[in-house]
């Protein structure tokens, strides 16, 4: 974190018994964020106006359901309407291989977020098929229709993956997503300007 190659961004765990380390990390050219758990988006208070005023992002983690985490970071949205939020793992369509009922109403009401973006990651988490992961296509084409080429990026949730693969999962995520234009330049313009 001291002296960083230009090339990479960081996104550091938000640990709200010692908030005030968040505070510093924060304050750190490489620090482009901090990633939440849904458990802990309330205790995320005392910082949060800081985040926002920065232009960092916030990353949530689903650890339990969508519909929870969507509630409570539409909450969080409506008292920092600038908050830049990625939303990682196409916001976790399948919990144990099988669909999540409430995903889709889950990220239609995420849409009315300015700042969302969300990756299209971790595919074979949510797969019930092997590479290239057919049956989670389709999520990705309802996360294009329903935010668009500038709101999606193609990742590949590392290291979780098979790591042989990494080059062949950026490339499915982006196939998947890009059409004929290049996804998620406002997302990676943000983490690498200041």
């Amino acid at each position: 974190v001291a002296s960083f190659p230009a090339r990479f961004r960081v996104m550091f765990c938000f640990r709200p018994d010692n908030p005030q380390s968040s505070s510093e990390l924060l304050s750190m050219e490489i620090v482009r964020g901090l990633r939440v758990k849904t458990q802990d988006l309330s205790r995320l208070e005392p910082i949060a106006a800081r985040i926002e005023s920065m232009g960092k992002w916030l990353l949530p983690h689903a650890e339990s359901d969508i519909r929870t985490l969507t509630d409570r970071l539409l909450q969080l949205a409506a008292r920092y309407p600038q908050l830049p939020i990625y939303l990682p793992h196409m916001g976790w369509p399948r919990r144990d291989r099988q669909d999540d009922d409430g995903w889709l109403d889950s990220i239609l009401s995420l849409r009315k977020l300015p700042n969302i973006t969300v990756g299209v990651s971790a595919m074979a988490h949510f797969s019930r098929d092997p590479f290239p992961h057919n049956d989670i296509a389709p999520f990705a084409s309802r996360l294009l229709v329903t935010f668009g080429h500038e709101s999606l990026v193609p990742a590949s949730d590392y290291p979780l993956f098979e790591k042989d693969r990494y080059t062949q999962y950026m490339r499915l995520a982006g196939d998947w997503i890009s059409g004929n234009t290049q996804p998620g330049r406002r997302f990676e313009s943000s983490l690498f300007s200041k």
